[in-house]
């Protein structure tokens, strides 16, 4: 027997063992059997082709995570992917030669409806179902469909593929709950939120910021946000800014609304891109700081009047108290040496009679405290008596003259107004007595109908300052005079110059109802 034969008969064994790199070399003499040799290698070469691409396509087919099923023309699967079998949990023996409708679970209606799909979409179908596992667990799948052909254009089967949409249903339950909540907070939101496009113009501007610049809805997107800010120098740094660093951040301005009434606000603000990262526009919030302000004012106003009721309180215990000791005190010593027969020692008569003087120091600078906490005649005839009577005690005491002219229009104010508004007269006179060494101070006050608010200017003609340099010279006292004029949303203009005195200028807005 021919030897190449036995290597032809080890050279098929390793074939059928998988071994497709095995060969054998022809001999020389290249006889029929050589020839035969020679067909042989050429076979092992298709079958390592074919395996090659059988284990490719096996890899493939079970690698990928979404469900695959090779169908016949009946609808029976005759492969399953890996994936298919995981998550339906059947064993690769169980789906084969089983109908798809075990899996749909309704047996022998979802294929019949399936092919009724493919008369009228003959190419691709989608189907949304649900696929059953063994367990009874419910998986919503969107199913693509597309017939299988062999190598005549016959069409033999058809090929499933079933993407489980439980965690895109529930990134979409979440996406709405977020659109919703973001919504929400856009509508409900107290400040106002915008989205503005490259070149400024509204895109979205919830109620809030409606209600900020009063904008019409059906002009809202023709409507520029940067031409609501007051100030050009202030719009041209924003918009700079902006566009080099992306983000602005607490950033205050002034804007006007369509009605040109200003507002102050501070504006926070990032850049938006679109999908392929160019920049789209912007989007932030604006905060009303009038509101904040307004805030702050009630916040400070609550504080004055709380101190200036413990200022009343403290009064009243003095000069119901103390005051009362003390008077008591001074009719003693004056009766004790008004006695009859008097026959006191010169020197305890002497005692008596500076004890007796002391008591009526201390009685007079009792008076004074309690008239610096709270004077009697600003608790019972008014504001207009009150000033008055401050400004003829101070010029008793001292060499300051004062020239007070208050209309005889004035009206009569809240209390707490009043004792605001003497306050801030009673801290400018001592400013003026202690720091600028004045002899002479006007006081004017009077109520302005057109602007309805109370006017008052205060000015001395002493040292003066420098208003630039404002912040320096700003003492506990002046503090004070700004914390009362801000709490009742009031203004305040200082004039000053070196030697040439100080004047204050307060307007204090106050409706007074006509009756």
């Amino acid at each position: 027997m021919d030897y190449r034969l036995e290597k032809i008969n080890n050279l098929l064994i390793n074939y059928s063992l998988g071994n497709f790199d095995y060969k054998i070399e022809p001999t020389d003499s290249f006889d029929e059997i050589d020839a035969f040799i020679c067909n042989i290698n050429m076979l092992g070469e298709e079958l390592k082709c074919s395996t090659i691409s059988r284990d490719y396509f096996n890899n493939i087919f079970n690698s990928v995570s979404d469900m695959l099923f090779v169908l016949n023309m009946d609808g029976f699967i005759s492969h399953a992917n890996k994936a298919a079998v995981d998550k339906l949990n059947y064993s690769e023996t169980q789906l084969r030669e089983s109908p798809i409708d075990c899996i749909t679970g309704d047996f022998f209606g979802w294929f019949e409806f399936l092919k009724k799909g493919f008369e009228n979409s003959p190419s691709v179908l989608e189907i949304e179902t649900t696929f059953y596992s063994t367990e009874g667990g419910a998986i919503n799948v969107i199913c693509s469909c597309s017939y299988l052909y062999n190598q005549h254009h016959e069409k033999i089967g058809y090929l499933l593929i079933a993407r489980d949409q439980t965690k895109l249903k529930q990134y979409e339950f979440s996406l709405k709950k977020s659109n919703n909540r973001y919504s929400k907070i856009f509508r409900e939101c107290s400040d106002s939120v915008f989205v503005i496009d490259t070149g400024g113009y509204f895109l979205e501007l919830n109620p809030a910021g409606i209600k900020l610049f009063k904008v019409i809805d059906e002009k809202l997107h023709s409507s520029n946000f940067f031409d609501f800010i007051l100030s050009k120098q202030k719009r041209d740094l924003l918009v700079k800014e902006m566009n080099e660093k992306g983000i602005v951040v607490d950033v205050k301005i002034k804007i006007k609304d369509r009605y040109n009434n200003v507002i102050e606000c501070l504006i926070s603000a990032n850049k938006i891109n679109d999908e392929n990262g160019f920049p789209a526009g912007y989007h932030g919030i604006i905060k009303n700081m009038s509101h904040h302000k307004e805030m702050e004012n009630v916040v400070i106003r609550t504080i004055v009047d709380t101190q200036e009721k413990e200022r009343k309180r403290i009064v009243k215990d003095l000069h119901d108290s103390l005051g009362q000791q003390l008077s008591a005190i001074k009719f003693y010593l004056g009766a004790l040496k008004n006695v009859p027969n008097n026959t006191l020692d010169p020197l305890v008569e002497d005692i008596l009679t500076k004890s007796n003087h002391a008591l009526d120091d201390v009685l007079i600078e009792l008076w004074n405290i309690c008239f610096d906490l709270m004077p009697g005649t600003l608790q019972n005839f008014g504001l207009r008596h009150a000033i008055n009577e401050l400004c003829k005690k101070i010029e008793f005491d001292s060499v300051i003259e004062f020239e007070l002219k208050i209309d005889n229009s004035f009206p009569d104010l809240d209390k707490n107004l009043e004792i605001a508004i003497f306050r801030i007269v009673q801290e400018f006179i001592n400013n003026a007595i202690k720091h600028g060494k004045a002899k002479k101070i006007r006081i004017e006050m009077k109520y302005l109908v057109a602007k309805e608010g109370i006017f008052l200017l205060m000015k001395d003609n002493g040292k003066g300052f420098e208003v630039k340099n404002f912040e320096e010279y700003q003492g506990m006292g002046l503090k004070n005079i700004k914390s009362r004029i801000n709490s009742y949303n009031g203004s305040l203009r200082i004039d000053s110059l070196i030697n040439s005195g100080t004047g204050y200028e307060v307007i204090i807005p106050h409706r007074i109802d006509k009756q």
